[in-house]
């Protein structure tokens, strides 16, 4: 027996596809939005103003990097590394105003808002687990594969595994979103 630990292809190659996706569709609209991106660097207080506009105009450059690296086999735990630790500080920035008690900023994540409309903003410790869990995902790239052979329906597999991750996730990004105005209906 193998005493090394290795995971199912299925499983790797999935993580490589929902983490790629949630990314990119998250971290395409950030360059388009930078003002708005500012604004939430800026409202984590955790950046000298200086540094305020740099970072938010690398943050998603660097989560479109770290994707396109984990996409490519040669660099494919070196990008997966990159997005862990990118999901990691998230969590980190995250979880420091939760436990602040600065709950009332924008996430950054720029996830299905529309441009211009005005959403109230709400963080909390889902947002820090959402990350959390996508950093596992992450990790579990670099893991190395197992080396049976992959067939037809491992595909099926890593395909409908994708969709339903990415589904799920999605439609708890819109429910985080919605949560201030659920609890301002359920308040009023």
């Amino acid at each position: 027996m193998n005493p090394t630990f290795a995971i199912d292809p299925v499983v790797s190659t999935a993580a490589l596809a929902i983490t790629s996706i949630v990314t990119l569709t998250l971290a395409l609209p950030k360059l388009a939005r930078q003002a708005e991106l500012r604004e939430a660097v800026a409202g984590f207080a955790l950046l000298p103003q200086v540094l305020v506009a740099p970072v938010a105009f690398m943050l998603p450059l660097a989560e479109i990097g770290a994707v396109l690296a984990a996409l490519v086999p040669a660099t494919r735990v070196f990008g997966a590394t990159a997005l862990a630790a990118l999901f990691v500080l998230f969590a980190l920035a995250l979880g420091i105003n939760v436990a602040r008690g600065r709950t009332d900023i924008d996430c950054g994540c720029n996830g299905f808002r529309q441009s211009g409309t005005h959403v109230s903003h709400s963080i909390g410790w889902a947002h820090v687990a959402r990350s959390l869990l996508l950093a596992a995902l992450a990790v579990l790239v670099c893991v190395p594969q197992s080396t049976r052979a992959v067939v037809w329906f491992d595909y099926l597999s890593v395909l409908g595994a994708t969709l339903v991750a990415v589904a799920a996730f999605f439609t708890v990004d819109v429910l985080l979103v919605n949560r201030p105005k659920l609890n301002h209906l359920r308040n009023s």
